[in-house]
């Protein structure tokens, strides 16, 4: 939580940090502004200090809705600058100078956030060269952001169950809108006789997304068939929806307002399931219950890999354990941190050290694939750990395999 960042920089021995870059993308500055919409800012955070925020001034009112102390870069006399240093690289330096000059910041300074890599590189550089009072530092693996977006604070939770709520609604809806189509010769059909395809499922689910306040950047998965059975297969939008033929739905938005994600998969065939694909599907609910009923605070997140490894070899399924690098059978891990990112800590994978703990929200999702035979199969439900330990799903849509058509 941010509540940590303090004993973080003190155990990395940082002085300072400073969030750069514009806010697409920059989960970092998101998570620093709490939220707000601004375009391009600067947060300065010393130890010990509360952050403070540096933002254009047309953006001042929105900076403000960050709770924290804001600055234009007029004060700084900014305008003067861009005169004086005759490019815009050069005045974004000596404007950075001069918020250090302000806050008097010295020692050793570590930098994040979005920035085209050779503007950062240069601008680093020469920041470094300007000012010998500081070390200028960046870090590698696994960040000090890393560390505290692991643990949600009530505010984060708060954001979170709201996004998950609206995810749940917007997921139904599409189900809804695709069990109203009839069947003809085995394929699913619009009222105009048309077949009913993966694009137009999209695009009605896009309009639902946009009606709840998400947006899923074109990354959602619906994958029909063979196309399931390769686990990040976006789907054909000129694919026909079939009966019988499995269907991966994975729907991971962001909320418009907050920037905070929810992560949820159902796998599904219209009418009927085949026996090789409803065998899988039982035994992914297996994999699924069985780490359910294991998930405690304390424990490796690595177990719960094992877990999932354990049910499916013994159903004679390849895994990264059994045969490293198979590309059929399980194939990934058991789940990922969530938050800001729709990947982050705790890991899962068998080597990863992090454990089970208070505030957490982590997805589980178990799945089998064979593009060879025509399937695959995932099923995911994002995780919150409370305080006191205990294992909540904020995933609240069904898991049957069939749905009914017509």
């Amino acid at each position: 939580m941010k509540a940590d960042l303090d004993r973080l920089m003190v155990d990395r021995g940082l002085d300072a940090f400073v969030v750069l870059g514009g806010a697409e993308g920059n989960h970092v500055l998101k998570y620093m502004t709490n939220g707000a919409s601004v375009t391009h800012t600067k947060v300065l955070k010393q130890r010990g200090e509360n952050p403070v925020l540096i933002c254009e001034p047309m953006e001042r009112e929105e900076a403000a809705k960050s709770g924290l102390p804001t600055l234009t870069t007029t004060e700084f006399d900014y305008p003067a600058l861009i005169r004086a240093a005759g490019s815009d690289f050069e005045a974004e330096l000596r404007l950075l100078a001069a918020i250090f000059e302000r806050y008097s910041v010295r020692g050793t300074v570590c930098f994040y956030g979005m920035e085209d890599p050779g503007k950062a590189f240069m601008l680093l550089s020469r920041l470094g060269e300007a000012i010998p009072d500081i070390r200028v530092t960046g870090e590698t693996e696994t960040t000090i952001f890393d560390e505290a977006y692991a643990t949600k604070s009530e505010q984060e939770m708060a954001f979170i169950k709201d996004v998950a709520e609206r995810t749940n609604r917007a997921f139904s809806d599409v189900i809804e809108f695709i069990k109203q189509h009839r069947v003809l010769d085995g394929r699913l059909v619009q009222d105009e006789g048309a077949p009913l395809t993966v694009g137009r499922v999209k695009s009605f689910l896009r309009g639902r997304l946009m009606e709840f306040g998400l947006v899923d950047d074109g990354e959602t998965i619906f994958a029909v068939g063979r196309d399931a059975g390769v686990p990040h297969s976006r789907g054909e939008d000129d694919d026909v929806l079939e009966i019988g033929k499995s269907i991966i739905f994975d729907l991971f938005p962001r909320s418009l307002k907050h920037g905070y994600y929810h992560d949820m998969t159902r796998t599904f065939c219209l009418g009927y399931a085949p026996p090789e694909v409803q065998r899988a599907y039982d035994q992914t609910l297996q994999a699924f219950n069985a780490v359910m009923d294991a998930l405690q605070v304390g424990e490796r997140a690595s177990l719960y890999q094992d877990i999932v490894c354990d049910v499916y070899e013994e159903h004679g399924h390849t895994t990264p354990r059994s045969h490293p690098g198979t590309v059929e059978g399980y194939v990934h891990s058991v789940g990922h941190g969530l938050g800001l990112q729709i990947h982050s800590r705790p890991r899962f994978r068998t080597n990863s050290d992090d454990l089970i703990a208070a505030g957490q929200v982590f997805t589980v999702e178990p799945g089998l694939y064979y593009p060879s035979r025509g399937y695959g199969i995932r099923v995911e439900d994002t995780i919150y750990v409370d305080a006191e330990g205990q294992i909540h799903s904020l995933t609240t849509f069904p898991k049957d395999l069939v749905l009914p058509i017509g």
